[in-house]
């Protein structure tokens, strides 16, 4: 029973973890806003941590369970733990730029440098100090730094999205606000869970459960629930009448009796207009019909018009 509890949270956090860069994808394809890159890396890189640092963890464990001993696998999970550390650092650095992005606020090559030196000291300093040191558990190093720098990074995000910079928001405080309570509320969740954690493995399901919910907020919120009208949406180029015709495959003659025709102008007008027969007119339209799947005149302007 408990092995399809972990696949299906596996499964789900695989939904959770493609749907979300989906909705971002989509977001970013249709809004100039950078906002909608930083997030995207944010997911690319906390979802990554997901699964090397915490999903691979597991999986290496039930591995090497039957026939390696307990401090191998507890040594090799430690390093895989600590591997996987960056990974969270960068997300942790996304977030933050997300945040200041959709408040308004320019992060500056010297913002991004001081934060990824302070936490990379964060980093090296314990996992130095842990592997000299054989007593000392590196996984409650990385559990306390998970905690710490997810705190970090939520309440950071907190203060850009409730306290106004110099810039523009991007989006209105009512929109801001939910993102600013809900974000923090699930790491604290989060957190707690991992503070007492006993190595149960329901306990560890539900932390990992909740922490790709976290990542899977934002994606949702922003697709379902926030106000985008102010947002620039991207410029597509719009197929030109020459792009119609080359999609239909309609010759340089049908070309010209299509403009005619959408100009308003009878089968004789266009005949003594381009100095053919009636008849061949005629026939070119019937030829136009059968390529653009059209059976009126008024068919085809109309599929002209919203072609273009």
């Amino acid at each position: 029973m408990l092995v399809y509890v972990i696949i299906a949270v596996f499964v789900l956090c695989s939904a959770i973890t493609s749907g979300s860069i989906v909705l971002v994808s989509q977001l970013k394809s249709s809004y100039k806003s950078p906002f909608f890159s930083s997030l995207l890396f944010f997911l690319v890189f906390y979802f990554t941590f997901g699964y090397y640092g915490i999903w691979g963890q597991m999986i290496l464990e039930s591995l090497l369970n039957s026939f390696a001993g307990e401090e191998v696998i507890s040594r090799l999970s430690e390093v895989m733990g600590l591997l996987g550390t960056p990974f969270l650092l960068v997300a942790s650095l996304m977030y933050v730029k997300y945040a200041r992005d959709l408040s308004g606020r320019r992060t500056t090559n010297l913002f991004i440098a001081f934060y990824l030196l302070l936490n990379l000291s964060v980093i090296i300093i314990p996992g130095y100090i842990g592997f000299s040191n054989p007593d000392l558990e590196i996984r409650l190093l990385i559990r306390y730094y998970l905690i710490a720098l997810s705190t970090l990074f939520s309440i950071l995000g907190t203060y850009y999205f409730l306290i106004p910079g110099k810039g523009t928001p991007l989006l209105p405080y009512r929109d801001l606000a939910p993102l600013a309570a809900v974000v923090p509320g699930l790491i604290i969740l989060q957190n707690l869970i991992l503070l007492a954690y006993d190595k149960h493995i329901l306990l560890a399901l539900l932390f990992i459960l909740i922490y790709f919910l976290t990542g899977g907020l934002s994606p949702v919120y922003l697709k379902y629930q926030a106000n985008l009208s102010k947002l620039n949406p991207t410029e597509k180029a719009l197929p030109s009448f020459d792009q119609f015709c080359e999609m239909y495959k309609v010759s340089p003659r049908e070309k010209e009796i299509i403009h005619e025709i959408c100009r308003g102008l009878t089968n004789q007008e266009i005949a003594d207009r381009l100095f053919i027969s009636l008849q061949t007119v005629k026939d070119h339209t019937h030829r136009i019909y059968f390529k653009t799947d059209c059976s009126s005149r008024s068919q085809l302007i109309r599929k002209v018009n919203e072609s273009l």
